[in-house]
């Protein structure tokens, strides 16, 4: 195969490229390095692919150097080939390529900076303060990969930035990361006059799990944006708090569907300490709390609920009919 790299065809070259790659054999870096300028940029960009599947360092500085390729996908197969190999050597060139004029090249340097790890989050953490907000909401996904709780501080300091996006990379980030230093500072980000902002941290707070977020979240239940409250519910049904149990059926009779569906799936994970409360919703005068009610009896196959469900079989809402015939069926197994 190493032979075949010298071949006149630029097809076989680029297959004996690609094979040396699935080897993982380390005699055949040289000759890939050798292979990063060839004529032809797709058995360039096989060569670079090759040199990210072996994994040796020795490539480093073949690799940094292909980054300035004519060809954009070369430049691309070595970026990514670069953070295969996590060697931080490469972390500044791949910073250079975050301000790229190429969206797709910035993509590639933000996925390859992810997949370096740790070795690249003390520069993140000064990308953090980059006068271009490009860079920096770049730089919070890239730090919400790589989940360095050194970058814990510095992305709760990011929830005050002046660009919306920043904040909510930020916000995504530490649901990543998920230490308990955020969960405050997230609790603050509810408030936000930004509903995506709002509805980010929900979701991070429910990646937390912190119980000391419970309150807060039962208070966006009745947030102006649907989405908000949706993400509540979801958040209070991870952290799986029987506090939570009354707010979430409340929830039943929200206006948006899909926010009564994640109340009764929240439900469903607290699980069978919300059986009781259940059954004494089924007689409530809204159709849709007996409604999500008596499913989400069924899905957690609270027995005890068999009796009520069979009356709510003549429930006058025909919803709350089919709910209740589908949850005993549940029951019966």
């Amino acid at each position: 195969m190493i032979a075949t790299l010298k071949s006149e065809d630029w097809e076989t070259r680029l297959q004996a490229a690609e094979n040396l790659g699935k080897t993982k054999d380390k005699k055949a870096i040289e000759p890939l390095i050798q292979t990063l300028n060839d004529d032809d940029e797709y058995v360039r960009e096989g060569a670079a692919w090759s040199l990210g599947e072996i994994r040796d360092k020795t490539a480093v500085p073949a690799l940094i150097h292909a980054l300035n390729d004519l060809d954009q996908y070369v430049k691309e197969g070595a970026a990514i080939a670069l953070g295969k190999i996590k060697d931080k050597r490469a972390v500044e060139p791949l910073f250079q390529l975050l301000r790229s004029d190429s969206e797709s090249m910035r993509r590639t340097a933000e996925t390859a900076l992810g997949t370096l790890g740790e070795c690249a989050t003390e520069p993140l953490l000064t990308m953090l303060h980059d006068p271009d907000w490009d860079v920096r909401w770049r730089a919070t996904h890239i730090l919400g990969e790589i989940k360095d709780i050194r970058a814990v501080e510095a992305l709760i300091e990011s929830l005050k930035d002046e660009n919306k996006y920043v904040i909510e990379g930020a916000i995504t980030a530490l649901g990543e990361i998920k230490d308990k230093r955020a969960v405050e500072p997230l609790m603050d980000s509810l408030k936000d006059s930004n509903k995506y902002v709002r509805e980010e941290a929900t979701n991070a707070l429910g990646e937390i799990k912190d119980e000391r977020a419970i309150h807060a979240l039962v208070d966006v239940l009745a947030d102006k944006d649907w989405g908000v409250r949706w993400g509540a519910a979801n958040a209070l049904g991870e952290i799986r708090h029987k506090s939570a149990i009354e707010p979430l059926i409340h929830a039943f009779s929200d206006e948006v569907r899909y926010v009564r569906e994640s109340a009764a799936a929240a439900l469903a994970r607290i699980g069978k300490s919300a059986g009781g409360h259940l059954i004494q919703a089924l007689e409530s005068p809204d159709p849709n709390v007996r409604r999500w009610s008596a499913w989400t009896l069924g899905k957690i196959r609270y027995e005890k609920a068999t009796e009520h469900l069979t009356l709510a079989l003549q429930d006058e809402d025909g919803g709350v009919q089919f709910a209740a015939e589908v949850a005993l069926t549940e029951l019966e197994g």
